[in-house]
């Protein structure tokens, strides 16, 4: 009877305890995650600050699925390392989890740039509930928000705010809010999209203050001397792989964990999957993260591939990175 701990607890994660599951009905199966609770359907977030949705839309009810399945939930509990000799994930209650198979899909964080008053409030970045939460709060009194980032995180952050009736400005430290180097979306289709629904889009500036007033954020200063009134600043910009619990452990990391095309790292028994997963194939690397389907896709990868079977990922797969963030993300302004 094998041993499988899972380190994650969005979709990738999920997905592969299920399929470890499936594939396996002795062995156990125990999944970490840092929120208490976790789980939920993240591309749904800006559609929760907008409120074009319910609040209970958001959860995936898998504490019933895993109750069902036999799959332990060790929730609220953090990562901080692991002992490959021992083959234990080590978390921060003191407390250890013996593993056969692990799997890391802890995913990434944003990292908000390093200026005066990024610490105020009604600042945040977007890419959890709680930040979801912390929008949902600030939008009812606000006017106006800025938006520094750029991507998907950005463009939906953009839209939320703008749909609650704010006026947004979209700093953009790039020439495009988009990546046309990774997708065959045109950056200036985006651009232009939010032109048309009100937003100022400033292209190739960076905020270098964040101003306060009465304890709170009021205004944003750029590299190019411009001001901006905000009433609510969000971050949408650079993440960073969740890796800092295998720093040490001699597991190779790059802008993530290391992996193969069957999701394994430098070490046979340790797997990653999702964001956090940084794919190298005959010495290429592809870059991390293509959105929610990929994650699942991955996660179930990685839960046959750790159950014994030997099953190669698809990467930088255009064609749906287009579906998922081009006409189909402006059709959701509608």
């Amino acid at each position: 009877m094998a041993e499988h701990v899972v380190v994650g607890g969005g979709i990738a994660a999920t997905q592969a305890a299920e399929t470890i599951r499936k594939l396996t009905k002795t062995d156990t199966v125990a999944l970490v995650a840092e929120e208490e609770r976790p789980f939920y359907l993240r591309p749904l977030l800006a559609d929760f600050v907008a409120r074009r949705i319910q609040e209970e839309r958001l959860w995936r009810n898998f504490e019933a699925t895993a109750a069902a399945n036999n799959i332990r939930l060790v929730t609220g509990r953090k990562a901080t390392g692991i002992d490959r000799g021992q083959q234990a994930v080590l978390l921060h209650d003191g407390t250890t989890l013996r593993y056969d198979k692990l799997l890391v899909a802890t995913g990434v964080k944003p990292q908000p740039p390093d200026i005066p008053g990024v610490g105020l409030d009604r600042v945040a970045a977007f890419s959890s509930y709680v930040d979801a939460l912390q929008m949902v709060r600030w939008v009812g009194d606000a006017r106006n928000a800025v938006v520094i980032g750029r991507g998907l995180q950005g463009v939906e952050l953009t839209r939320a705010l703008r749909l609650c009736g704010l006026a947004v400005t979209m700093i953009v430290p790039d020439e495009s809010p988009w990546f046309p180097a990774l997708f065959q979306v045109k950056g200036e289709l985006i651009e232009q999209a939010l032109r048309e629904r009100g937003v100022e889009v400033v292209p190739l500036d960076q905020p270098t203050e964040l101003v306060e007033k009465d304890g709170r954020v009021a205004a944003v200063r750029t590299r190019e001397g411009r001001e901006f009134p905000a009433d609510v600043v969000g971050f949408a910009l650079d993440q960073r792989a969740c890796t800092e619990f295998l720093v040490g452990s001699g597991i190779s990391l790059a802008d993530g964990v290391v992996v193969n095309g069957q999701l394994r790292s430098t070490d046979e028994n340790v797997y990653a999957a999702g964001d956090v997963a940084q794919i190298e194939i005959e010495g290429k690397r592809h870059p991390l993260g293509y959105g929610w389907l990929r994650a699942m896709r991955q996660g179930e990868a990685a839960g046959r591939n750790m159950a014994g079977e030997r099953v190669e990922v698809e990467t930088g797969d255009e064609t749906e990175a287009q579906a998922l963030y081009g006409l189909s993300l402006l059709a959701r302004w509608g």
